[in-house]
């Protein structure tokens, strides 16, 4: 037996009895002591074929394959637990055999709830010294018991947690004690807690802290809406301090009755205390518990909320020594009570899922597969359903009821069709137990008692708040929902109050969220009050009164999301994303296009900022889709503006053509218009336009036009983005050096004081430090870029590419590779088509590098395709070279010849200062094996170039590709040779060298 037993297996769980007591009491011999138990048990265990998978302080878990051979182990074990000398702290351990289902996984640890849940309260129960079985492993082992050992039949009895009672037996060992207390089970103190038929899941947190919480009060209250667990929880909580209050624990359920002045006779009643007619319940109840030391648990109090908070009260101050939990909707209010929200369960990610054998380790998910195996007992998680389970759990908010009336429909429906039909979550949960009190048979019940117990205008405010989606702070809701005139009933100043109570009724949760408060409420209650707003017939209004107030919110924050102050107004358009969205599609239903095209035009630079490049562009699709005849003037300016937004997402991911259009015709627009900022934006997004087109003079001019504007305005922002990206065409032209326009552009941004631009200035000062091989200035510069970037929340991408390239440089492929599919991973995420082709041509370069060439081919030709599509002709031309290089690396001649030819002949028509050396560059480095004259002329050639015309040095990639290239040429060369070649390059001007190229290939 050379593996941990798994399906059926035989557990054997262990601890030390007082153990904290024993460490107390003598620190300084206690690690001595524990270490003699550990190595005794360990010996009796593994010279049984037991296997120790885990231990926890002084707790043992081992599992065998036989329960023979967990009965000799603790038999051993104990007897030599007895014989061991341990001085004045006497070490007894009391133990637990148990067999049942559990499947070990890889990491050592088993699967199998209920069984090992089963173990470990049977040793609860136990004393020191004492060894007990459950009635399975006795069944297996009553007639092959060791010689002298027997069995001792203490009856059934009911353990915590286990629905059913167990029937338990005690090892009786020779010359060890075999009488003991009555077992510490539910039995040996006096309660009326109802047996569990189900058992609990998780809330390990939320049992620590209540019982925490219990130590310092008399009264603790359990918060939070219906079908969250307060019940289930008090009750656990209940189980678990049983041994700790002497005179009981008991529960007094109040559901079933709605008259207030039978709250204390119920509790009487509860307590076994006899009716006596002429003295009130409250009296007897008081001399009663006066000097008892019991704890109450108060059931469902928020229909008689006033009723229990007098008699609590009455109970308290009478009765010293007695605790109490109520479990209610809100708190009762008085003197000296906790309360306590009782949380929805703990849910998964659906954006970072776990493995599906690793999901159950969230609370919700658990629930889900416990109640689910008890419907179907075939039922199992599967890397199929995993995501749907995951879903479920998640939509339903993690509340427990719903989630158990949802894991019954795996009766009858899959889980995938479960998550389908959660539209319509009131119709498909129902059908709980017909046992169960009535409101918690369907989640629609739950629901409808938590509402019928509001107020009229509570209840008009509740069904109001679901139209705000994700959370809303006070002022949207007193701006939106307070409308006498039309929707009656709420005023304005009204609003917080009502908050507030539907905040201490367990229906709305309150945060704070920038140092105000910001509200939310499930999304299970936001659908039923959605119901009951549609009911009362009022979508329609407060729709149209939530568009106007998040329309003017948008419009308010757009003029700073693009100054110094722009930080908190980012934050707070992305706390109300969500609102933003359901506002912009109920207005593109509207009549009335300016609306949604003002909202659309407004959250423009929000969208850009934050990266929602692919979402920005199909709202802003869906709203200049709207038709365009007879614009008021308003309308115009709306319109105008969402285009030149449009421009610059389309722009973003790399679609060209749209970017173009929606800028010509945003400028169309403006220059019938009269506001000269539009106008000079809508100038500024033509003119990118045509630069990415590669017509550097037509853009020159236009951005030029854009860029006075601009300063004449006083728009450091616009002026700052205007600014660098006609220092690109200045650069590329050769008219100014590169370190002079990057100095220009940061000295504008700083000046802008807006971290985007800034951030954006930073990066290209990053890029130009490591071209020129100064790393630490680059890291430096990076860092702040990127710090820059972090704080407008944008996708700084652009960190990750450099650093991608310099890792490349240094030969640190892998570390390359993260940062490329880190890069490429985020450009996904925003749907960059147009930078996704850049990742590519990078992994291509790299894998080359690599000797992968297929592989570098691959790459190249999707990238390829991306800058046909944009029609980058530059872009195009230097990927039309690598895959010459590769084709040519590969043995393919023709194919070779085929990109070289169209590659040259594209640059040498381009006015680009880069876009024709980069390209020679990979041509030289091709042909230095088999042209090796050739292609030292040209690479002299490219170094004058860049010396005398471009000004500056190398990029470092393409530095590397020209040294390697320098190398294999002088393998084949003599020094003279070499010098004479070299010289006739250095005179020969960017174009000769292209034509000289251009000849070699059609030669080859």
């Amino acid at each position: 037996m050379n593996k941990l037993p798994s399906g059926t297996v035989t557990f054997l769980f262990t601890d030390i009895e007082g153990s904290t007591k024993l460490a107390q009491a003598d620190p300084d011999n206690w690690e001595t002591l524990r270490a003699r138990h550990h190595a005794i048990l360990k010996s009796a265990i593994e010279s049984h074929n037991g296997y120790v998978f885990q231990i926890i302080g002084d707790a043992f878990c081992a599992a065998f394959h036989t329960s023979e051979d967990a009965i000799n182990a603790a038999t051993k074990s104990q007897v030599n637990l007895n014989k061991e000398v341990w001085g004045d702290a006497p070490i007894k351990v009391r133990m637990s055999i148990h067999t049942g289902e559990a499947d070990i996984q890889d990491n050592g640890q088993y699967i199998g709830y209920m069984t090992l849940v089963r173990v470990q309260r049977l040793m609860s129960a136990a004393y020191g010294r004492q060894t007990l079985l459950s009635s399975t492993t006795e069944q297996l082992t009553r007639d092959s018991l060791p010689k002298d050992i027997t069995l001792r039949d203490l009856g059934e009895r009911r353990l915590k947690d286990m629905p059913q009672p167990e029937h338990i037996f005690q090892l009786i060992i020779p010359n060890l004690p075999a009488n003991f207390p009555p077992l510490r089970t539910l039995e040996a103190s006096p309660n009326n807690l109802p047996t569990q038929l189900t058992s609990f899941i998780g809330r390990e947190k939320e049992l620590a802290d209540v019982k925490h919480l219990l130590t310092n009060t008399h009264l603790l209250t359990l918060v939070g809406p219906g079908g969250t667990g307060k019940t289930r929880l008090s009750l656990q909580i209940a189980t678990d301090l049983l041994e700790t209050f002497p005179h009981g624990v008991w529960l007094v359920e109040l559901a079933p009755i709605s008259d207030p002045l039978l709250v204390a006779s119920t509790t009487a009643a509860a307590l076994n205390l006899p009716a006596e007619v002429h003295r009130p319940a409250i009296d007897m109840l008081c001399d009663y518990l006066r000097e008892r030391e019991l704890l109450i648990v108060l059931d469902n109090c928020e229909h008689l909320v006033e009723a229990c908070a007098q008699i609590v009260d009455r109970l308290l101050r009478a009765a010293p020594k007695l605790h109490m939990i109520a479990s209610s909707r809100e708190a009762l209010g008085i003197t000296g009570e906790v309360s306590y929200r009782v949380p929805s369960l703990e849910l998964p990610d659906l954006k970072n899922l776990p493995t599906f054998e690793l999901l159950n380790q969230y609370e919700a998910v658990r629930l889900f597969i416990e109640r689910a195996t008890s419907a179907v007992s075939t039922f199992s998680v599967t890397n199929e359903n995993a995501s749907a389970i995951a879903q479920i759990c998640y939509r339903l908010d993690g509340i427990p009821l719903a989630i158990e009336l949802a894991a019954a429909k795996i009766r009858a429906l899959s889980v995938e069709q479960i998550a389908k039909r959660l539209d319509d979550r009131f119709h498909l949960l129902t059908g709980g137990s017909r046992t169960e009190l009535e409101r918690h048979q369907t989640l629609r019940a739950t629901l409808d008692w938590s509402h019928n117990l509001l107020s009229s205008e509570e209840q008009i405010l509740f069904r109001r708040l679901s139209i705000f989606v994700n959370g809303w702070m006070l002022e949207a809701a007193e701006s939106v929902c307070a409308d006498e005139s039309t929707l009656g009933g709420i005023r304005s100043e009204d609003i917080l109050n009502l908050l507030e109570h539907l905040v201490n009724k367990s229906l709305v949760s309150a945060e704070e969220w920038q140092s105000e408060t910001r509200y939310h409420v499930l999304e299970t209650m936001r659908q039923y009050a959605g119901e009951k707003l549609i009911e009362a017939g009022e979508s329609e209004n407060l729709r149209e009164h939530h568009l106007k107030y998040y329309l003017t919110l948008a419009e308010s924050a757009a003029p700073h999301l693009l100054k110094p102050e722009q930080l908190e107004w980012l934050v707070r358009l992305e706390a109300e994303h969500e609102n933003l969205r359901a506002a912009l599609e109920w207005s593109l239903g509207k009549e009335r296009p300016e609306y949604a095209l003002r909202l659309a035009a407004a959250l423009g630079p929000f969208w850009h900022v934050h990266c929602y490049w692919l979402e920005g562009a199909k709202w802003l699709e869906r709203a200049l889709a709207k038709p365009a005849q007879d614009l008021t003037a308003a309308e115009k300016t709306a319109r105008a503006r969402a285009l030149y937004w449009d421009a610059d997402l389309a722009q973003s991911l790399g679609y060209i053509e749209r970017s173009k259009a929606s800028a010509e015709a945003s400028l169309a627009l403006c220059e019938a218009g009269t506001d000269r900022r539009d106008l000079a934006i809508a100038r500024f997004f033509v003119g990118f336009a045509y630069n990415r087109q590669g017509q550097s003079d037509i853009a020159r001019s236009l951005i030029e036009q854009s860029l006075a504007d601009f300063h004449e305005l006083q728009d450091f922002f616009w002026e700052a983005v205007t600014q660098r990206w006609l220092s690109f065409i200045l650069v590329a032209k050769g008219e100014t050096s590169r370190s002079e326009q990057i100095a220009k552009d940061l000295e504008a941004a700083r000046k802008a004081g807006e971290r985007f631009s800034l951030a954006a200035a930073l990066m290209n000062q990053a890029r130009w430090a490591w071209e020129n091989h100064q790393i630490n200035e680059a890291e430096a510069y990076l860092k702040e870029s990127e710090m820059r970037y972090d704080q407008v929340g944008y996708n700084a991408r652009e960190v990750s590419l450099l650093r991608g390239e310099i890792a490349h440089y240094n030969s640190d492929y892998q570390g390359a590779r993260n940062m490329y599919a880190n890069y490429e991973e985020q450009l996904e995420m925003l749907g960059d088509i147009y930078m996704t082709s850049f990742v590519l041509e990078d992994l291509g370069i790299l894998a080359r590098d690599e000797g992968e060439l297929q592989q570098a081919q691959s790459h190249y030709e999707e990238a390829l395709k991306v800058a046909r599509v944009v029609g980058d002709k530059s872009i195009i031309g230097f990927r039309l070279a690598l895959l010459g290089q590769i084709e040519l690396l590969q043995g393919n001649l023709e194919g070779a010849k085929r990109n070289f030819n169209e590659s040259l002949s594209i640059v040498k028509k381009n006015d680009d200062l880069y876009s024709k050396s980069d390209p020679l560059l990979i041509f030289s480095n091709a042909n230095a094996t088999l042209q090796p004259q050739i292609a030292i002329r040209v690479l002299g050639a490219i170094h004058a170039y860049y010396r005398n015309e471009i000004k500056g040095p190398i990029n470092p990639l393409r530095k590397r590709d020209s040294d390697s290239a320098i190398t294999q040429v002088r393998q084949r060369l003599d020094e003279s040779a070499f010098n004479v070649a070299w010289a006739e390059g250095k005179n020969m001007s960017i174009d000769e060298a292209l034509d000289l190229a251009l000849k070699t290939v059609e030669e080859m």
